[in-house]
Order: C-alpha cells, then sequence, then structure tokens
C-alpha cells in the first residue's frame, strides 16, 4: 500500500501555491486599504506574474509594468482625442487595440498594452474621467506587480540561479547518454528510437537552458542575485559541447572498420567512458557549487588511444605495407580505417577540448553562492 509521502505534492509545488496564495492575499489587502475601485487587478497581476522561479517573476513583473503604461498612456489619449458618444467610444476601441496588438505582435512584453487601453477606454462613465481610470489601472497592477516580487523574495524563494546549474547538470547527463548510445552502436544494430528520444530531451533541456540564463540575468541585473555564476558563459560553453558531441555522433554512427583490432576498439571505448564519467562529475560539481576534480584519467585514456592510433597509421603506410607479409589486411582496408581513426581522433579532441573549456568555468564559479 503506498505511503501518505506517495499523494503529497513534492516541495517546488506546494511552495509554489503558498507564494501564489499570500502574493494574492496580500494584493487584496492593499488594494483594499488604498480603497481602489477594482482591486482584483491587484489579485490578478500579483497571481499572473508569479512564477515558479524569482528570475522569472521578475521577468513576468517588467513586462506587465511596461505593457500596462503603454496601454494606460494609449487609451487615455485615444479618450482625449474622441468624442463621449458610443460610436466614437467603439472606434477609439477598434482602433486602440489594432494599434497596440501589432505592438504586441512586434514585441511580446507588451501583449498586456491591448487590454489596458480597453479598460480605460469601455470601463468609464465618460471620458472625462479617463485621466482618473488610467491612474487607478496603473496602480492596481503596480501594486500586484510589487507585492508579487515581494512574495517571490520572502516566502520560500526559488532561485533562477540554483535552477540554471541543476538543469546544466542534467542536460550534461543526457549528451553523457548520447555518446554511449552511439559507441554502442558500433557493436551492433544502432537503437534508433532511444536516440531519437534522447535528441529531443536534449533540444528540450537547452531551451529550458536559454530560458534560464535570462532568468539568472533578469536577478543580476535587478541585484537580487549577486553569485558569481556567469550565465551567458556556461550557456556558450554547453553549446560548444552540444556541438562537438554531435560530430562525435557523426562519426561514430559509422560502422566501425573490420581491419581494426579488438584492442583498438578497446581504446576508442575507453577514452568515451572517461569522458562520459568525466562530464558527469562536471555535472555533479556545477549543482554542488564545488570545483571540478582532475582530469588525470582523462589525460591517460587519451594518451593511450593517440599512441594505438599512431601505431595503426605506422603500420598501414606504403613502407609498412611492402615490408608486411600476405596476412597484412588490404590497402583499402587499411585506408578507411586509417581515415576513420582520423575523423574519431578529431571529434574526441573537439569533445576533450569542450570538456576542459566547460570544466574551468564550472571552477571559476565554484562556490558560487547566492548572497542575496
Amino acid at each position: 500500500m503506498p505511503s501518505i509521502k506517495a499523494y503529497l505534492p513534492d516541495a517546488d509545488i506546494w511552495k509554489a501555491g503558498l507564494r501564489t496564495a499570500v502574493a494574492g492575499g496580500l494584493a487584496l489587502l492593499v488594494a483594499q486599504l488604498l480603497a481602489l475601485p477594482q482591486g482584483y487587478w491587484s489579485v490578478m497581476t500579483a497571481i499572473v506574474i508569479m512564477q515558479t522561479r524569482l528570475g522569472a517573476s521578475l521577468k513576468a513583473a517588467g513586462d506587465r509594468v511596461l505593457g500596462t503604461l503603454a496601454g494606460a498612456a494609449f487609451g487615455f489619449v485615444v479618450a482625449l482625442l474622441t468624442p463621449s458618444t458610443p460610436g466614437w467610444t467603439w472606434v477609439g476601441l477598434i482602433f486602440s487595440i489594432g494599434v497596440l496588438g501589432m505592438l504586441a505582435a512586434y514585441r511580446p512584453s507588451y501583449r498586456v498594452a491591448p487590454m489596458t487601453a480597453a479598460i480605460v477606454l469601455v470601463a468609464t462613465p465618460s471620458h472625462a474621467v479617463a485621466l482618473i481610470s488610467a491612474t487607478h489601472r496603473v496602480t492596481e497592477i503596480l501594486i500586484g506587480c510589487a507585492v508579487g516580487i515581494l512574495v517571490s523574495l520572502v516566502v520560500t524563494p526559488a532561485r533562477s540561479d540554483t535552477s540554471l546549474r541543476n538543469e546544466a547538470n542534467h542536460a550534461i547527463g543526457l549528451l553523457v547518454k548520447l555518446i554511449g548510445l552511439d559507441i554502442a552502436g558500433q557493436s551492433g544494430k544502432p537503437d534508433e528510437a532511444a536516440r531519437s528520444q534522447v535528441n529531443d530531451e536534449i533540444y528540450n533541456s537547452y531551451r529550458t537552458i536559454d530560458t534560464l540564463t535570462r532568468e539568472v540575468q533578469e536577478e543580476q541585473a535587478s541585484h537580487i542575485s549577486r553569485g558569481s555564476l556567469d550565465p551567458e558563459r556556461l550557456r556558450l560553453c554547453l553549446r560548444d559541447l552540444r556541438t562537438s558531441t554531435f560530430l562525435l555522433r557523426r562519426v561514430t554512427r559509422l560502422p566501425w572498420p573490420t581491419s581494426l583490432d579488438a584492442g583498438m576498439a578497446g581504446s576508442a571505448k575507453a577514452v568515451t567512458d572517461n569522458i562520459g564519467s568525466y562530464l558527469l562529475a562536471i555535472g555533479g560539481a556545477l549543482s554542488g557549487q564545488v570545483a571540478p576534480p582532475a582530469t588525470d584519467n582523462l589525460e591517460g585514456s587519451f594518451a593511450a588511444f593517440a599512441s594505438a592510433t599512431r601505431s595503426l597509421i605506422e603500420q598501414a603506410s606504403p613502407a609498412a605495407s611492402d615490408s608486411a607479409s600476405s596476412t597484412v589486411a588490404p590497402a583499402a582496408a587499411d585506408d578507411h580505417a586509417v581515415a576513420y581513426l582520423a575523423n574519431l581522433s578529431f571529434a574526441l579532441e573537439q569533445v576533450r577540448y569542450s570538456t576542459e573549456k566547460l570544466a574551468e568555468c564550472v571552477a571559476d564559479m565554484a562556490g558560487a553562492t547566492d548572497r542575496s
């Protein structure tokens, strides 16, 4: 029988619900204390901008304020320039929401502007009090935004900084999984369904990383987060790692040359295994805000692979072929093996370079705690 914990929401879910409830209640209380005529706009604004993470709440609040100011100002000007009759109100409404709708399509941050202008034009008994209506709407929206940000800061705050670190760790794990699938495919038929699923997960994770990067930048621009995490540098290092991993994937999807012995295949697999292990260690260090470990095992496996590759190339050279016995593999097969190893070596070096750059990035951000 499942335990009670199985039916309870996890910590992130109930904390989000708590923040939303507190923000809505506090916004209504402030609106009532100020005797605003339509305090529910404060409540709705606080609920709308209340996001899972602080950085997202800041972005939503900024967009809400921009859209509200633009819509209220435009609606007020149109109200002043048109007679206070039902027909002209209809004309002013169509014109306002049309123009502001184009603005919202061009700049999504202004998507609330058409709605605000419509409220200013339609919800007033006459155009003579349009300024009062616009002032009330702006005040109510600003209260909702202020309350939402305050609650996000005080009530079980969720930092985008931490979420970015954890999502980056998740993305690294997916790349390691993809490398493992491709190497495993060399010894048999590749699992294309598994590859496709991991590819989709990688792209989704990187889209989340792009979003979190912007959220962390919002927190840092607002001086709410003062940690040493460099979100843009981390994002670029992760993109480089994805590019080099996909390059390795293109090489390893090709059939393994039959002229290469098991020892060579084992050497190549040892390199990829150590790359995967070290990448996972980097991801763990990133989440734990510590420096990544040394690269001794990785360096050793690369050295062994490079030595085996040089030995095979020397054996496949024309001079070696002339003095070799009749048991040596045909020249065409040797050429194919040499070309494959050259491509594989290049791809592995690219992954190695990307891995080292990511390790440097994580080491520089080690201990980057949020001191807000």
